[in-house]
């Protein structure tokens, strides 16, 4: 499934964290739409699997765009965006990641540290079930509060970026496997494989701590250009302080 915005060429696709945050970037497609004239594909994962994500993303530019797109990942749709770019690379223009996870284990607590500092105590319980993987459908009802508390400078129109629906099954199936990439070390060496230009935008006070991208990437000698966003944390699209330089940012790029 996808959502489109603005006319043809599309020529920008965003895909979306969670996993199994469905439809979470309308807000932000939208208004990428509106203040580039780009066309926006909103990539909407419903598969159960990172092979089958890739596939079906594959198709999902194949049958909408005609030239090498620009991908715009989202927390755990930068790693999926990565996963692309290096499986499909004559589709791949450049991509950017935007609140991207460490790519090594070492960093990963640290996640944590910042995110419990911030959460009540009922919050810090259904986070642990989150990092255990054993999230219910009625959990997954409660995190967009949990994660706006969590991982936010300044929110504001909350509303207009929530998802459709959240996917309790696709987030555990999904993450372990995503996870299992990054402890064998085999999501840094698909980045040491990316062809593709690559871009970090990240928050300062995201709990994704930037150096656990930056770093990998740099000792393994894949470049990167970094933006690093003040008053901001996971989602700069929603991010009052944050969101015109965030947009100002991809403009340059994809224009």
């Amino acid at each position: 499934m996808i959502r489109l915005y603005g006319k043809v060429p599309y020529s920008v696709v965003l895909v979306h964290g969670g996993p199994g945050a469905v439809g979470a970037l309308k807000g932000f497609a939208k208004e990428l739409n509106e203040r580039t004239g780009v066309g926006v594909v909103e990539a909407i994962q419903s598969e159960y699997s990172i092979a089958e994500l890739i596939e079906e993303l594959y198709h999902q530019i194949k049958d909408n765009c005609v030239e090498k797109v620009v991908l715009i990942g989202h927390s755990w749709g930068a790693w999926l965006v990565a996963l692309f770019a290096e499986r499909y690379p004559e589709l791949v223009n450049c991509i950017i990641l935007v609140g991207c996870a460490p790519l090594e284990d070492k960093y990963v607590a640290e996640i944590g540290s910042r995110r419990f500092a911030n959460l009540t105590e009922e919050q810090a319980r259904l986070f642990q079930r989150l990092i255990n993987n054993q999230m219910t459908d009625e959990d997954m009802e409660k995190i967009p509060a949990m994660f706006e508390k969590s991982d936010n400078y300044y929110l504001e129109d909350k509303e207009l970026h929530r998802a459709d629906k959240t996917d309790s099954e696709m987030h555990n199936v999904i993450w372990s496997e995503a996870a299992k990439l990054r402890t064998d070390g085999k999501l840094l060496e698909v980045f040491k494989r990316i062809h593709s230009k690559i871009y970090l935008i990240q928050g300062a006070y995201d709990p994704h701590p930037v150096k656990g991208v930056t770093i990998p990437l740099q000792e393994n000698n894949v470049p990167c250009e970094t933006y690093i966003l003040e008053k901001c944390g996971h989602s700069p699209f929603m991010e009052k302080y944050a969101k015109d330089e965030f947009y100002n940012i991809l403009t340059e790029i994809i224009t």
